[in-house]
């Protein structure tokens, strides 16, 4: 029992679970059972958790890379979870706080030696939060391909 809706402006995709919508507006909802109300800092009670996923793409070179940091431009309180995504989807979750500047960083593990790299975000607590960039540092071996 899952929607998913599309963003046709800005191509974002949310998915709802435990609901079967039918039709979906910015404000409203509905489905067999009646029309629901969008809007709101929850999902009927329940907090929302946003997955923001990146694919492994290979960066830059095909020398193998290891992470230096993350920077983000981030606002929000608590924590959030930045996961570096390895080319079989297996993920490296960092928890990380989140700053009053709006600016904070994640360190990531050192032994992360990929071609192929993915990252992912999440607000495990459902806290709002406004993202506006995400800076990986990346460092290259000097020779290592394989």
């Amino acid at each position: 029992m899952n929607t998913i809706v599309c963003n046709t402006l800005s191509g974002a995709v949310s998915e709802y679970t435990g609901f079967v919508f039918q039709s979906i507006t910015p404000t409203h909802a509905g489905d067999a059972s009646g029309l629901y109300t969008l809007g709101g800092d929850s999902d009927n009670g329940q907090p929302i958790v946003a997955n923001i996923r990146m694919p492994a793409t290979l960066r830059e070179s095909t020398l193998k890379k290891r992470l230096s940091m993350v920077y983000l431009s981030m606002k929000g309180t608590g924590c959030a979870q930045f996961s570096v995504l390895g080319p079989n989807g297996m993920p490296w979750a960092y928890e990380f706080p989140l700053r009053c500047s709006g600016q904070t960083r994640c360190i990531v593990g050192k032994g992360i030696r990929e071609n192929y790299l993915g990252f992912a975000l999440s607000n495990p607590a459902g806290q709002k939060f406004s993202l506006d960039r995400i800076e990986i540092l990346t460092l290259e071996s000097k020779t290592r391909r394989v």
